[in-house]
């Protein structure tokens, strides 16, 4: 596979872009992240400040490698994402199960009615079911009499991806696939024991909080909350009244700023002070334990969704563990409060699980990858993501054109296809 991918990652504060070429391994050529305009909990509230910033991230890529780019894959994320699940039975014609089979099977799955205003994004796949046998990846040549399949069907608002698809085409540039950032960061982060064992994986962004549920290989659930690292940032400039800027330093250089906990050589406790710029530009001291009081609220509305979940998927499904990635996973005793909170053991993504599993997969031995990827942080999950979302999908259809993969694929664009007639 030769093929260099562009990936766009759309943020609420930042957008994320990624140049890569494919060949025999995986060639970062540009990496890099800009202020994001126009959007507000992932959703697009001014087009032409969404549009501006776009254009010049393009640009800055189009400058830094003297090329121009004609196709993007975009990974997205906005709270309006609805899931649901398919199922479909069909009887096997020549007691062998074949192309046709599976074909049908996962056409009568999918052949939902869909309102006009949604758009299917993905269709996952759960497992197959053969004569009451479950949890079959791909029952090609297997016997049986019954055929049955369960997918889970992911749509988001079409006019939201209609307006994304435009911005870029304004720029003369086609957006190749759309992929939700739940998914891609995924892909970064989670090895196929995580996705086995049962984990919950958590984008923590600026806008949003992206959620997916892996349990026995395959994404249970998907959903995404209009709450981020963000909000923190606001109520420390509205509860401190200083500038949105010094607000997002104290954010990061503190974090949660947990007492009897050290950072480094830095013991914080709550009766330390530090100090701050107000509005007026004069400097202040200000409690640690007041950062902790505006902050902690926050936090709190944050794990609870999120435990809220777990308590929901645990009647049918084990976690075990729960992985956070993006920008906000970075914030100094997060992930400690998180795994006390949630009761779950917590821990960070990184980008280089995602990559090192990829080249087992492929066969490749890229000594120039691996001696990149400790320097790519939580924040470039979701593009990073997206790569590697895009290297499997394009592999499976050229390796492996009868597998369930390509089969879903085909399905999800003869939908895409009847929704616009």
């Amino acid at each position: 596979m030769k093929e260099t991918l562009a990936v766009v990652d759309i943020g609420t504060t930042k957008i994320s872009i990624t140049v890569a070429k494919i060949d025999n391994g995986v060639n970062i050529l540009y990496l890099n992240k800009f202020l994001s305009s126009g959007l507000k909990k992932g959703k697009i509230i001014d087009m032409e400040a969404f549009t501006s910033s776009i254009k010049k991230a393009i640009q800055t890529t189009e400058e830094s490698l003297s090329t121009k780019l004609k196709r993007v894959i975009v990974c997205f994320s906005i709270p309006d994402i609805k899931g649901i699940y398919s199922n479909a039975a069909v009887k096997i014609k020549r007691k062998t199960i074949t192309y046709e089979d599976v074909s049908s099977v996962i056409e009568l799955a999918t052949a939902v009615q869909m309102p006009s205003d949604r758009e299917i994004i993905h269709i996952l796949p759960i497992e197959f079911i053969v004569d009451g046998s479950n949890g079959i990846k791909d029952p090609i040549g297997m016997k049986g009499l019954r055929l049955e399949t369960k997918v889970y069907i992911v749509t988001t608002s079409s006019s939201h991806i209609q307006n994304i698809k435009g911005c870029f085409e304004r720029l003369g540039i086609e957006v190749e696939e759309m992929v939700l950032q739940a998914i891609s960061s995924s892909e970064a982060v989670l090895t196929e024991h995580d996705r086995e064992v049962g984990t919950l994986i958590v984008d923590f962004g600026g806008g949003t909080t992206d959620i997916a549920l892996f349990y026995e290989g395959y994404i249970r659930h998907i959903e995404s909350f209009g709450i981020g690292s963000n909000h923190i940032t606001n109520d420390l400039t509205v509860g401190l009244k200083i500038p949105f800027k010094e607000a997002e330093r104290i954010k990061t250089q503190f974090g949660v700023a947990l007492p009897d906990i050290n950072f480094g050589d830095i013991k914080f406790s709550d009766a330390q002070e530090v100090e701050i710029m107000g509005l007026d530009r004069q400097p202040l001291r200000v409690p640690l334990r007041v950062i902790k009081e505006i902050v902690y609220p926050r936090l709190e509305e944050i794990f609870e969704i999120l435990k809220k979940q777990i308590d929901s998927f645990s009647e049918y499904l084990n976690i075990n563990s729960v992985v956070i990635t993006g920008g906000g996973a970075q914030l100094k005793g997060f992930i400690h409060l998180a795994e006390s909170f949630l009761s779950i053991p917590v821990r960070v993504g990184k980008p280089d699980t995602g990559i090192v599993e990829l080249c087992s997969e492929m066969g490749w031995n890229d000594e120039k990858i691996f001696e990149e990827i400790d320097s790519f942080s939580p924040d470039f999950s979701s593009v990073l993501g997206g790569v590697i979302y895009t290297i499997r999908a394009k592999h499976s259809k050229v390796e492996q054109s009868q597998s369930f993969i390509s089969l879903i694929d085909r399905f999800t664009s003869w939908i895409k296809g009847l929704i616009k007639i």
